[in-house]
């Protein structure tokens, strides 16, 4: 049996990130729209993701995920697991710097894992503007380099999604916004930055560049 720490780590990985190209812009976006404070008290609440019943918490400034799943093998798979120490109900791996919780019922052992990912909290690298009805989520990667996702409530339902590119769709974002080529040390095109008006921007909110993302049902409204 593999190492159960590294399963984890592997599911959480994947639940984590996309292998998506993502689409670079060289300002937030929307241009010239001012930064907000904080989102509309209709956004703050608890949501339960569709696609993994993960539960997403919305607050004034963040949004954080929030993944319990558990995990169970058989107690004999768990004694010929490498580098594990089980005492006082942990399981303890060099692998992972937190220990799990395991619960022994007969001879299976069920393990509890919980994760947690901040997905935005607004800060002078993370900024976020409204326009048209829609949040816009902006991460600085470097100077010049953000990504945008869109966040938007309808009837309790909220959904994330992502504006992204890459090689496959450059041709069409060339249709409607100037793109920049960025290249690594060897001169190979790697990536493409774009800075489009907002007249551009409404044209490729409209295109299937914007890639839709998780949706999630409020369960819970905050409190005022």
């Amino acid at each position: 049996m593999k190492n159960i720490f590294s399963i984890l780590a592997i599911s959480l990985i994947l639940l984590m990130s996309s292998c998506v190209p993502e689409l670079n812009f060289e300002e937030p976006q929307p241009e010239n729209e001012k930064n907000q404070i904080k989102l509309k008290n209709r956004f703050l609440g608890t949501y339960l993701c569709l696609s993994d019943s993960s539960i997403l918490t919305v607050d004034k400034n963040k949004i954080v995920q929030n993944w319990h799943t558990i995990f169970k093998v058989s107690k004999a798979e768990l004694d010929t697991t490498d580098d594990i120490e089980i005492r006082n109900g942990m399981i303890y791996s060099p692998e992972n710097e937190k220990a799990l919780p395991v619960e022994f019922i007969g001879d299976t052992a069920v393990i509890t894992w919980d994760a947690e990912k901040t997905i935005f909290k607004i800060s002078d690298k993370q900024i976020l503007r409204h326009f048209k009805g829609l949040y816009f989520l902006n991460f600085q990667e470097s100077d010049d380099l953000w990504t945008v996702k869109t966040l938007q409530l309808k009837k309790d339902i909220l959904t994330i999604n992502k504006i992204y590119g890459g090689h496959a769709k450059i041709e069409k974002i060339k249709e409607m916004t100037k793109v920049k080529e960025i290249t690594d040390e060897k001169g190979v095109v790697v990536d493409y930055k774009i800075k489009p008006s907002k007249k551009e921007l409404k044209e490729i909110l409209k295109s299937d560049l914007l890639k839709e993302g998780n949706k999630f049902q409020k369960i819970k409204k905050q409190a005022n």
